[in-house]
């Protein structure tokens, strides 16, 4: 089934292609009636196959030939009209929303992803990508407002309280900043990557001593391959001997 006319994202937003696009609006009514099961297998084979294809195509275009096919729509899209509790596709979709200069239903895309079932598979990943492409863009008020609702959802992850950290830290609210990087490392406390966050930021609010052995412990901790604890840890160092 395809439409009399193409109309495209750069047009219309998501929710009103589907009204608009008969294709779109054909999945979206064709699996309302399957189980959730089969909405999910199908989004997921519409996502993941049209990677497969572009990388091919990419591949043949590299190679002088030309490409095999058109494809209208991006797979995330296709996937989201099939199943609209897709995380890849929320997320996917939201991205392309706010890149369109539609920030606030790229907003709605990613906060649905707060709305779903704790065990969807890879939501802390995922929600975590949608806040660092915020953060990315540097609109650290909307990081903020999704970091803050996936919180409310999911109290217990620590990698939202420590993005939440992060964003506050960029707005200047440093004490805010701390209290969220502290409820990280609280919760995985073996964690040197929080540990290292809380270290830095403490650092950024002037609490020069405690940052100090939180960043000792952070280097104890972490892998020989990563840096980040102990140059932050020279930083601080140096800022001590500085006076």
């Amino acid at each position: 089934m395809n439409s009399h006319r193409c109309i495209t994202l750069n047009e219309y937003p998501f929710r009103e292609c589907l009204e608009k696009d008969e294709y779109l609006a054909w999945l979206r009514t064709e699996y309302t009636h399957k189980s959730a099961e089969e909405r999910r297998m199908a989004a997921d084979f519409a996502y993941h196959s049209s990677i497969a294809d572009r990388l091919f195509d990419n591949a043949m275009e590299r190679a002088g030939q030309t490409r095999l096919r058109e494809q209208h729509w991006p797979g995330g899209v296709v996937a989201l009209a099939i199943d609209p509790l897709f995380s890849p596709a929320l997320l996917t979709v939201g991205s392309i929303e706010y890149q369109l200069a539609r920030k606030d239903e790229a907003m709605n895309l990613f906060l649905a992803l707060t709305t779903l079932p704790a065990d969807e598979m890879d939501l802390p990943t995922i929600i975590d990508k949608a806040g660092d492409f915020l953060l990315g863009e540097k609109d650290y008020h909307r990081a903020r407002e999704l970091y803050t609702a996936a919180i409310k959802a999911f109290p217990s992850v620590a990698v939202f309280h420590g993005g939440l950290s992060y964003t506050l830290s960029k707005l200047g609210l440093l004490e805010e900043a701390v209290a969220s990087a502290r409820r990280a490392s609280d919760l995985e406390p073996e964690n040197y990557q929080h540990l290292n966050d809380l270290g830095w930021t403490l650092c950024q609010a002037g609490y020069l001593e405690e940052a100090r052995a939180i960043l000792e412990k952070a280097v104890r901790l972490a892998p020989t391959d990563y840096d980040l604890a102990r140059n932050n840890l020279k930083e601080l160092q140096k800022a001590q001997e500085r006076g």
